[in-house]
């Protein structure tokens, strides 16, 4: 079957979602209107005071998330009760006065702290929070197919692919996912997420028996309008209405749990400190897609979590537990999918198996797939790869090597070979020896009795090659005797040093550029001595049996060219030349009354 390639760019088709925009929740008029007692409002007010300090009353309308016409009452009251009083104000009654707790007002708020430590929007009652998740269920015929190509463009998918997993998603039930590992399972769910849905309200918070639930979290729920928008006093009193505030406009969620799933995260958790109970992942994934990734290697069993979720996904109903003993039955909307690599049949039995709506088993994909995969992630790094290259990789390591295909590989092989263009500094352009290195550094290899591959031996030495000469040439106590040791190691003819002892560790290359540094170094220091120095300097060298052995060795005609590294300067041969001949000639009429002191015998390794 031939692959169809999602292209980016966007095509003259229906528009993918033809659900109406979701009708926002509309602005309360009144305490009754937003499912609120008085007494929950009080308390609210006092605890944002205390946690927030003096505030206008137009920043404490938004802060509960109601028009201040709707708290305005409670205000007075709390005023009455001198729990509340006025600082300073704008002449435009309680909504532009600066609103303090008092002293009483204080101890009244500490006092709700006690029960619990929530101070933000005002909460939502569990029956409106149901009737608009149940509103905002998507509607039959919601999704089109050239809808969910657009959601999933940038993949390579069939046709066949395509008519499986179109009706899963529009059903927006539930789906089994399963198939061989690194067939881009999590990705084809994950790339749903792009559908142009309708955007859905979540409530910060909702109420139910007098406890408070956080619904709305920034990490999964990603907001579409501003946090605080601008509104001016007098809209705050009354105005235009708009949609209530305590909800948030939001795309629909997506919430991904993998192998760090527990049981208790499925139910509702109650924070010891702030004694409010945070939302489980089911609840928040409400009108979205709720994906249990890898299913089969949570710390829970397959079973506890099947068995938690069997009625859910029958009813569309789910029933969370407070620590009181109390339940609440919430409405149970999201796109349940299940993605797993193992065998089904070793995960459930058939009772919950039948309760998920769509099973569809993700196969690997076909040679022509595999190859426009390839090419795809080679156009989009920008790195030439010719069609004969990628023929013979699949003959090589497919066909013949019996591996099997799977669509990571092309990412996975590619991403190898860039690390090795980038590391080596090779040019950008995939080869067949490029593919074949990253290949058996992706894939294990079969261990077998095959000869080793002769491989250029990488020297390492503890120590760099100068610091090496250094301390061999350190026991040598004169100059000159340093600078006959070095030129010892050089080959006339060529010009390089040799010594079998460095080469072990260093290449040939390398102990060249340091003798030569060394010896250069050298022979100029000697120079820059006076020739006082330099006659005691030679002195020393000849007062030992292997400097006296070495001189005697050496041509003194041709002293200078022995001794001079490569790269001198004429002048400087013509100094050391005269230098020699000054030396030599105080040395001869030095008057010699006492021998001259025993010194240390250095081993010379070699000799001119």
């Amino acid at each position: 079957m031939a692959s169809l390639q999602v292209a980016g760019r966007v095509q003259p088709v229906d528009e993918a979602v033809e659900t109406p925009l979701v009708s926002a929740p509309r602005e309360p008029q009144s305490l009754e209107e937003a499912g609120l007692a008085e007494s929950t409002v009080e308390t609210l007010i006092l605890k944002i005071l205390y946690a927030r300090g003096d505030l206008y009353g137009r920043d404490l309308s938004i802060a509960i998330g109601l028009r201040f016409s709707v708290i305005q009452d409670v205000v007075e009251l709390l005023k009455l009760r001198h729990h509340v009083q006025i600082k300073r104000s704008l002449g435009v009654g309680n909504v532009g006065a600066v609103l303090a707790l008092t002293e009483t007002g204080r101890e009244r708020a500490r006092e709700a702290l006690e029960g619990n430590r929530y101070s933000g929007p005002a909460p939502v009652p569990l029956e409106q929070y149901v009737e608009v998740v149940r509103q905002q269920c998507p509607k039959k015929g919601w999704l089109t197919r050239e809808g969910l190509n657009r959601a999933l463009r940038g993949m390579v998918i069939t046709e066949q692919l395509l008519s499986q997993i179109g009706p899963a998603v529009s059903s927006a039930k539930s789906l089994l996912l399963y198939g061989k590992p690194g067939d881009g399972k999590t990705f084809l769910i994950e790339s749903l997420n792009n559908l142009d849905a309708a955007p859905i309200y979540v409530p910060h918070a909702i109420e139910c028996q007098g406890n408070i639930v956080q619904v709305y979290d920034p990490v999964y729920h990603h907001r579409l309008d501003p946090e605080e928008p601008e509104e001016s006093v007098l809209e705050a009193v009354g105005g235009e209405a708009k949609h209530d505030a305590r909800w948030v406009k939001c795309r629909r969620p997506f919430i991904v749990s993998g192998g760090e799933l527990t049981l208790d995260m499925l139910d509702l958790r109650f924070n010891d400190i702030s004694k409010v109970y945070e939302a489980p992942f089911q609840l928040k994934a409400n009108n979205g897609i709720y994906l249990i990734d890898d299913f089969g290697r949570q710390r829970a069993t397959p079973a506890e979590v099947l068995n938690r979720w069997i009625v859910p996904m029958e009813r569309r109903v789910d029933y969370l537990s407070f620590i009181t003993g109390g339940k609440m039955t919430v409405p149970f909307e999201a796109f349940l999918v299940f993605s797993t690599n193992l065998n089904p049949a070793d995960l459930g039995d058939e009772a919950f198996l039948r309760r998920i709506q769509y099973k569809m088993l993700l196969r690997g994909p076909s040679k022509a797939e595999f190859v426009t995969i390839f090419e795809k992630f080679c156009s989009a790094n920008h790195i030439p790869c010719r069609r004969e290259v990628i023929e013979r990789f699949i003959e090589r390591h497919y066909n013949r090597g019996g591996k099997a295909f799977r669509r990571c590989h092309p990412r996975d092989v590619l991403s190898h070979a860039l690390n090795l263009i980038h590391f080596e500094k090779l040019q950008p352009e995939i080869t067949g020896e490029l593919l074949d290195r990253a290949f058996e550094s992706c894939f294990l290899q079969e261990e077998d009795e095959a000869p080793v591959v002769e491989s250029a031996i990488i020297r390492s030495p503890l120590t760099p090659c100068i610091d090496y000469w250094k301390q061999r040439t350190a026991g040598i106590p004169t100059r000159f005797g340093r600078m006959a040791y070095l030129a010892s190691f050089r080959d006339r003819e060529s010009g390089g040093y040799r010594d079998i002892a460095s080469e072990c560790d260093y290449t040939p290359e390398e102990t060249t550029h340091t003798l030569t540094a060394l010896h250069t170094t050298t022979f100029r220091e000697w120079l820059a001595m006076s020739v006082e120095h330099q006659s005691q300097d030679l002195g020393g060298y000849l007062a030992t049996p292997e400097g006296r052995a070495a001189f005697l060795s050496f041509n003194h005609r041709e002293l200078t060219g022995i001794l001079a590294p490569p790269g001198t300067r004429d002048e400087e041969r013509d100094l050391f030349r005269r230098d020699m001949a000054s030396v030599m000639m105080v040395l001869s009429q030095t008057p010699r009354e006492q021998p001259a002191p025993a010194m240390e015998p250095v081993l010379m390794e070699r000799t001119a």
